[in-house]
């Protein structure tokens, strides 16, 4: 079901959820009560931000266990690389720049790190979306 959409100056891809590699550990609790919000809609609205090379979660760890945990096959994600001029990466309790290589490292090892480590945002308004679940499984 790969296919892509162009929004803004960004891209939605429709990437199998098999193919992603998260980088941080996440709140299971607040993971669920997301994945029953999605679940209650019906659709998938806010796409999981993915480092392009080696698809790496930068942004929605919790998005990413709800598509597990609702059965899913494929997700909305916008590929980004590290050197997007329009992405901010910093720590959530720090504002000083990440190493990335620490970011990369942990999505290759599988040594995810803690919850809420890193903070990737986008300058301007993050592209959304409204996809039936159905056509995600």
């Amino acid at each position: 079901m790969s296919s892509s959409k162009a929004i803004g100056t960004y891209t939605l891809d429709i990437l199998p959820v098999s193919q992603l590699r998260p980088s941080e550990k996440i709140n299971v609790p607040r993971a669920r009560t997301l994945g029953k919000s999605i679940a209650e809609t019906g659709q998938w609205t806010t796409p999981i931000l993915v480092e392009r090379r080696h698809f790496i979660i930068m942004d929605g760890h919790h998005r990413y266990f709800c598509a597990r945990e609702l059965d899913l096959s494929f997700v909305p994600c916008i590929l980004l690389s590290y050197d997007d001029p329009n992405l901010n990466v910093t720590y959530w309790d720090n504002p000083t720049q990440v190493d990335i290589n620490r970011i990369i490292h942990a999505g290759l090892s599988g040594n995810l790190m803690s919850f809420k480590t890193t903070r990737h945002t986008l300058n301007g308004t993050l592209p959304s979306c409204a996809i039936a679940l159905n056509d995600l499984r």
